[in-house]
């Protein structure tokens, strides 16, 4: 798309009726089909050297392999905090050609430079040179979005990591962007405008000791290559052996699976209060679905009969319970909590749910059945698991639920029947049960794992009022009900979701119990839903937790209801059926426990509002206003 050359002419300047519509209405009619994550945010220029006005640029990438148009869409920048936002508003035919890249930039007069493909004036102002967002979107329905952040030197553009494929949810990672390469050349920035970015040194590669970054020679070469290091969640535990039988010191093992090509050499495996780093000269390398056994000791007449461990390790796994957790340098890759451990049993992740997010549960963790090696332990070290009975091990003998109760977790015992649905609210006051009215019992001290420091902390307990009910899928058109309905939760203070229970009007219930913090910061929004696996659950964005009941699509009487303990934190109602592939939303001006209770809060999302394979909602984003 090079050598365009074209300046405003056409366009229709941002708060300027597209062609005679009025901006709202334009930007439903021209784009929107387009959904979030079809262009991506992939490089931007916020610090030219000298002067910024004038030779500023933002690159977007067309993810998808059919062309993307521009029409009616806005490109925005802002503060930090969302104040101070300026747009430009494309008013005409513009498009992106499938996995290609279009520079936007802000020429102010003469020519516009081979670079840009086209200006967008003086519409965003000059960008933060150190902090800020950047994004673009389709009326109120962002498709991308990015911080801003300041370059090494002036001059210099911001890239996303050329290795990894362009991604509008990677690029929330500030750790996968890093300073352009090249040198200054025509009056060209350092940066790659209009191609593929170059790949990003990885920060956490670099040697303690010299600075220096970390190398491995691949097997069968001459010539050693940089270590690729897991990002968080590259890397999962899927299985442990923490009291074999025999001597433990020999026989306990960890397994883990690849879900994207990494390198074992430096990280850490331990505990909560020690750890051992994987050595090596020769890569250690796993694919993406590969499996990796780290050991004791390698010696199989010493380690009961294992595959070939890819390392050993020298931390003792506690039999009483504890936590296993593996670190790249300072960022947490991924960690899980166990009890009490049977002797000569594993305890394994059950089959179709080995990932990051799934494996904080302790639903989805049972005892291993089939046996292997020479001395009769059971586990499937190296290999893929079994599937676990119908809600996991449910023992302390085997389930990592790291000493928390297992009150709460769908003790109905019986069939679900059926919870919400969709429609129109019916302005119950929380369907006779008051927000602020129940004193709570008495909770025991709970702690969870920081998903940034990767240290065991107290759970921050949610009081009344912390937490809303703002938005509910349940009829999903794109996928089935049982792996795409889903429920969004409000937090209007900083805390976390461990302990929280999701009922709906049956009784039936989900505690939301993780190793790891299901933390929400003050103003954020959490996806509870059935399944986290974007493939399987419609594109919803970023899970917190799942639940297990189904959401009701018949008219009827109908509640969610949040709750710690006894203490209700906030509960909705509804009569009405579910309307296929929309969601029902709280107005944002009704969004704390008390103004979603009144009539006609609640409302179906518009037409406008899509997200992954097109149904409508606005899942983990601030919801649209309600149209009366």
């Amino acid at each position: 798309m090079r050598g365009w050359g074209w300046r405003l002419g056409w366009m229709c300047l941002l708060g300027v009726g597209a062609c005679g519509a009025p901006l709202e209405e334009g930007t439903e009619a021209a784009c929107s089909g387009v959904l979030p994550g079809d262009l991506v945010i992939t490089e931007y220029l916020n610090d030219p050297e000298g002067t910024d006005t004038g030779r500023e640029y933002v690159e977007l990438y067309n993810s998808l392999k059919v062309p993307v148009s521009l029409e009616s869409m806005t490109l925005y920048a802002a503060r930090s905090d969302g104040s101070q936002e300026k747009g430009f508003f494309f008013g005409g035919p513009l498009s992106v050609a499938p996995g290609d890249y279009l520079v936007l930039g802000d020429v102010r007069e003469g020519p516009v430079p081979a670079h840009v493909d086209q200006s967008y004036g003086e519409e965003l102002g000059a960008l933060g040179n150190t902090s800020g967002r950047l994004g673009v979107r389709c009326g109120e329905r962002v498709i991308d979005e990015v911080s801003l952040s300041a370059p090494a030197k002036s001059g210099v553009a911001r890239g996303y990591d050329g290795r990894l494929v362009p991604d509008s949810a990677g690029n929330d990672d500030p750790a996968r962007w890093c300073d352009g390469a090249g040198s200054d050349v025509a009056g060209v920035s350092q940066g790659s405008p209009g191609t593929a970015n170059p790949p990003c040194a990885p920060a956490e590669g670099a040697s303690e000791e010299s600075g220096s970054t970390e190398t491995c020679l691949p097997l069968g070469s001459q010539v050693p290559r940089e270590v690729k290091r897991p990002r968080a969640g590259e890397l999962v535990i899927t299985e442990l052996m923490v009291n074999p039988l025999g001597d433990d010191t020999v026989g306990e093992w960890v397994e883990v699976l690849a879900t994207a090509p990494v390198d074992l050499n430096g990280l850490t495996l331990g505990t909560d209060t020690t750890s051992t780093k994987v050595q090596g000269a020769n890569c250690l390398s796993l694919p993406s679905g590969g499996y990796a056994v780290l050991a004791r000791r390698s010696e199989a007449v010493l380690n009961g009969g294992l595959p070939a461990p890819v390392a050993t390790f020298g931390v003792d796994l506690r039999n009483t319970g504890g936590v296993v957790q593996v670190r790249a340098g300072e960022v947490l890759v991924d960690a899980v909590a166990y009890g009490a451990a049977e002797d000569g049993v594993a305890i394994q992740v059950s089959a179709g749910v080995t990932n990051a997010s799934s494996n904080d549960s302790a639903d989805v963790w049972c005892r291993a059945s089939e046996a292997y090696g020479s001395r009769g332990n059971l586990g499937t070290p190296g290999r893929a698991n079994r599937a676990c009975a119908s809600g996991g091990g449910g023992v302390d003998s085997g389930a990592p639920d790291g000493g928390a109760p297992d009150g709460g977790r769908d003790t109905s015992g019986g069939s679900d029947a059926g919870s919400t649905g969709g429609g129109t609210r019916d302005g119950g006051q929380d369907g006779g049960l008051r927000d602020a009215g129940v004193p709570d019992a008495g909770s025991p001290a709970r702690t969870c794992i920081d998903r940034v420091t990767g240290t065991s902390r107290p759970v921050r307990l949610p009081e009344v009022g912390s937490l809303v009910l703002t938005e509910f899928m349940a009829d999903p058109s794109a996928v089935a009900d049982s792996a795409g309905e889903w429920v969004e939760v409000l937090a209007l203070r900083e805390v976390d979701l461990n302990g929280i229970t999701l009922m709906n009007e049956g009784g039936t219930s989900t505690a939301l119990d993780a190793t790891l913090c299901l933390s929400l910061k003050a103003g954020a929004r959490g996806v509870l839903a059935r399944g986290a696996d974007t493939a399987l659950n419609g594109g919803l964005p970023s899970v917190l937790a799942t639940f297990s009941f189904n959401l009701s699509n018949a008219a009827g009487s109908h509640s969610l209801r949040l709750a710690l303990g006894s203490r209700v934190l906030d509960v909705i109602t509804w009569t009405s059926a579910a309307t296929p592939g929309v969601s029902l939303q709280v107005s944002p001006a009704n969004s704390d426990p008390q103004r979603n209770d009144a009539p006609g809060s609640f409302c179906l999302a518009p037409s406008s509002a899509r997200y992954g394979l097109g149904d409508r909602g606005t899942p983990g984003l601030e919801n649209r206003a309600c149209v009366p």
